[in-house]
């Protein structure tokens, strides 16, 4: 009895062992099938095969299904190669074709025809299904930016977007490199945001749409952050002669370029609207002159003044005849003097060298009595000087 229970012990153990070796190999079965994409990136409008892999022995059955699961309403086909037998089901459509080997084609693909797709296999030893997912691509379109503020503002907020369809991934850069730090992108990327867009932010943006199979890059976009008038100065000459001209220069730091707008001792230049203002001085036109700088996106505008000076042209004629009326007596002077030096001195010389003293011209007086005759005394002419020495004599 004993040695009977040992042997169905025996036998039990044996029937668990070649059931779990059937479980293995039917298992083995199901993880071994596969099935890949050709090509890996299917296109719209082309055909892709959904390729059957790993399948060991003669496929006795296959069946195809449109989704997850192997519900008779998902079914598109079910093929027995050895009859060449196809029977269609509730999800078949003519693009779809199958190959013996278990595969499925689909040509012409449209965008509906990408989801999940099931194929169940059976062979002598086992029966294996497998899920594959199919995209299907569209090239990238009609890649471009666009703006909710066509004329931006300094610190004001400004939100750019990339318009493409069929991307998958979006990039973005500013000037040809990648965007600087600190910007707000949205989490598909379509969208770049500046709360507070400040004027180092102008410059040319674009954006990259792709997908797997197609890449495109938008024209690019000028971005222009308008601010200003600031720095509102005038350059020209403040002291000017009358006769000649007044010429000012205004400008501003602005985007846009300001208008301009001059004003002169408060009353508004109706013709002048220019950045440069220019007129003939005369003395009438000395005064206050003001520029008015507007911004025509800001809708801010400064202004400044400067007063201009004018000399009378009259006074200045008066000055110079003085001038150079003293300058003529000067120089007259100097050609007299030097005339006096070059002729009459050398004349002078001449005299002695002759043989005479030149101090006897001046000091030697010829003698009274022998150059004149006797003059008659009259009766006056008695009356004689005390001498020196009866001066002497009194004074003692």
């Amino acid at each position: 009895m004993a040695r009977e229970r040992v042997t169905a012990a025996r036998a039990l153990c044996m029937r668990g062992y070649l059931l779990t070796v059937s479980l293995s190999a039917w298992m083995d079965g199901v993880h071994g099938i596969g099935v890949q994409l050709i090509p890996q990136y299917p296109v719209v409008s082309q055909s892709v095969t959904l390729s059957v892999t790993g399948v060991t022995g003669a496929i006795r059955q296959f069946t195809w299904y449109k989704g997850s699961s192997t519900d008779t309403n998902n079914q598109i086909f079910s093929v027995i190669p050895s009859y060449s037998s196809v029977t269609e089901g509730p999800q078949y459509f003519p693009r779809a074709s199958q190959f013996p080997n278990g595969s499925l084609q689909i040509s012409g693909l449209v965008p509906t025809d990408q989801g999940n797709y099931t194929v169940l296999i059976q062979t002598a030893g086992s029966r294996a299904q497998h899920t594959v997912s199919l995209p299907v691509y569209e090239p990238v379109t009609a890649s471009g930016i666009s703006t909710d503020n066509k004329e931006p503002q300094e610190n004001h907020p400004v939100t750019l977007t990339c318009s493409a369809n069929n991307a998958e991934q979006i990039l973005w850069g500013k000037n040809g490199v990648p965007l600087p730090p600190g910007l707000t992108l949205s989490a598909d990327n379509r969208t770049l945001t500046f709360p507070r867009i400040s004027r180092s932010d102008t410059g040319q943006y674009r954006c990259e749409a792709s997908n797997a199979i197609s890449k495109i890059i938008s024209d690019p976009y000028t971005l222009t952050v308008n601010y200003g008038p600031e720095y509102l100065k005038i350059k020209g000459k403040l002291q000017v002669t009358s006769g000649n001209s007044i010429s000012l220069e205004c400008s501003a730091d602005s985007v846009p370029a300001p208008t301009y707008q001059w004003k002169f001792n408060g009353t508004n230049l109706e013709s002048q609207t220019n950045p440069l203002y220019t007129q003939q001085a005369t003395p009438e036109s000395a005064g206050n002159y003001t520029c008015i700088g507007t911004n025509s996106v800001t809708k801010l505008s400064r202004e400044t003044s400067v007063y201009v000076s004018v000399n009378d042209n009259s006074a200045a004629i008066t000055v110079a005849i003085i001038c150079g009326s003293i300058l003529g007596i000067v120089l007259i002077s100097g050609i007299m003097a030097l005339l006096y030096r070059k002729c009459l001195l050398p004349l002078r010389g001449q005299s002695g060298d002759r043989g005479e003293d030149p101090s006897q011209i001046y000091y030697n007086i010829p003698n009274t009595a022998a150059a004149h005759p006797a003059i008659e005394e009259g009766p006056y002419m008695g009356l004689q000087y005390p001498s020196q020495d009866t001066y002497s004599e009194l004074k003692r």
